[in-house]
């Protein structure tokens, strides 16, 4: 879907203001658990004070502003044999990261597409800045985040293809989409919506 189509389908969604219960930690006892050491998780959940409260919490779709050519720039200069597809440019331009059904105080979905200034290699936002080399080619850009770190949607700079990959097995066996346009498609169809 192009992106006018994709405004409009996100324009289309209501926020949606649902109930969760939330358990509370007096400050002082997760003071206590950041130490070195920390608590013992029996502990923590044991504290004094620690009560559950029921909170409303709301959702929507969340598009980011659009990116300054600047920083697409610094970007294409920071990693210079990666070279962004025109399509996924113009997408920069118009909005910079994409949040649909996100918690509205935190600005972010459970999973979703990142904005310009948080993408990297591929290896180094699944594993780590010491990661094996081998594990996943620099071709491999991550532009997605994941609330589990489970899986990113990775953009092959080589191919201007989009895959999805699994830390527990990254390979290119699911492929997302082959343009910006088919990109913003599958981000659509795969929108997880909030429950209650």
């Amino acid at each position: 879907m192009d992106i006018d189509a994709f405004v409009e389908n996100v324009a289309s969604e209501p926020e949606r203001r649902l109930r969760h219960t939330v358990w509370c930690t007096p400050p002082d006892e997760l003071a206590k658990a950041a130490r070195p050491g920390g608590l013992r998780l029996t502990d923590l959940l044991a504290a004094p004070g620690r009560h559950a409260e029921e909170r409303e919490v709301t959702y929507r779709h969340i598009l980011g502003s659009p990116a300054n050519v600047r920083v697409i720039d610094a970007w294409e200069q920071r990693y210079p044999s990666h070279v962004l597809p025109t399509d996924l440019r113009q997408l920069l331009m118009r909005m910079n990261g994409i949040h649909l059904w996100a918690n509205a105080e935190s600005g972010r979905a459970y999973a979703g597409i990142a904005p310009i200034e948080e993408w990297d290699l591929a290896r180094t936002v699944m594993y780590g800045a010491e990661a094996d080399p081998g594990l996943v080619a620099d071709r491999f850009v991550a532009i997605s985040y994941h609330r589990d770190g489970a899986s990113f949607v990775v953009l092959d700079v080589e191919s201007g293809r989009y895959f999805l990959m699994d830390t527990a097995g990254p390979d290119t066996s699911t492929p997302v989409a082959t343009s910006g346009a088919a990109l913003l498609d599958w981000v659509w169809r795969n929108r997880i919506a909030p429950i209650g």
